[in-house]
C-alpha cells in the first residue's frame, strides 16, 4: 500500500472526457454528458435508448444502469476500479488484488501509471462493451418479481431465454436510432 495519499479529486472525470474524445471510434455510440454533482457524472450514448446510462463516482465505481419509468431496475455491467500505488511506484486496481475472480488465471497487472490504469482497466473495456452489447438486434428485458427488478441486454434470437426468467414483462430495443 502506498505511503503517498493519492489525490482524490475527480481524476477519472476529466481523464474520461479526454479520453473519450480522442478515441470516439472505440465505442460503438458516442458517450454523452446527462449530469453531473459532487462527486459523481452520468452519462448517456447517443442513439441508445434512454433507460440505459453509465454512472460514474469519485472513488472509482463505473456501472451501466437500467432505470425504467424513474425506477432503478438494475446494474447490468460494472468497470469498477478502486486504485493504490504500491511502493514500487505502479497502479493497481484494489478489487482485483484483494478480491480476484475465481476463474481469473492471469496474473495482476501493475500499471506504470494511473492514466494508464483508468484507461486499460475501465475505459477501453467500457467502450469495448459498448461495441458488444449496443447492436440492431439488441434487447433490453425488464423484470420484476415482488421487490426484485432485474434487467439485461439480450440478441434478438435469444429472447425465449429471457422470457423465462421469473418475473419477464418487458422487451424495449436498446437502440434508437444510428
Amino acid at each position: 500500500m502506498s505511503s503517498e495519499p493519492i489525490n482524490k479529486e475527480f481524476y477519472q472525470k476529466e481523464l474520461f472526457w479526454s479520453w473519450a474524445v480522442r478515441n470516439e471510434r472505440l465505442f460503438s455510440h458516442q458517450p454523452y454528458l446527462l449530469r453531473q454533482g459532487d462527486g459523481c457524472f452520468v452519462i448517456g450514448f447517443r442513439g441508445v435508448s434512454r433507460h440505459i446510462t453509465c454512472h460514474f463516482s469519485s472513488v472509482g465505481q463505473i456501472e451501466v444502469a437500467v432505470h425504467y419509468r424513474k425506477i432503478f431496475f438494475d446494474i447490468i455491467e460494472e468497470f469498477d476500479l478502486f486504485e493504490d500505488k504500491t511502493p514500487a511506484g505502479c497502479w493497481v486496481c484494489t478489487l482485483c488484488r484483494d478480491h480476484p475472480h475465481p476463474d481469473k488465471t492471469e496474473p495482476l497487472i501493475e500499471y506504470k501509471n494511473r492514466h494508464e490504469l483508468w484507461i486499460e482497466h475501465s475505459f477501453a473495456p467500457l467502450a469495448t462493451w459498448t461495441r458488444k452489447s449496443f447492436t440492431r438486434n439488441a434487447r433490453l428485458c425488464l423484470g420484476r418479481d415482488g421487490g426484485i427488478t432485474w434487467a439485461r441486454i439480450f440478441p434478438e434470437d435469444k429472447l425465449n431465454e429471457s422470457m423465462k426468467n421469473q418475473g419477464y414483462f418487458k422487451t424495449l430495443p436498446v437502440l434508437t436510432s444510428r
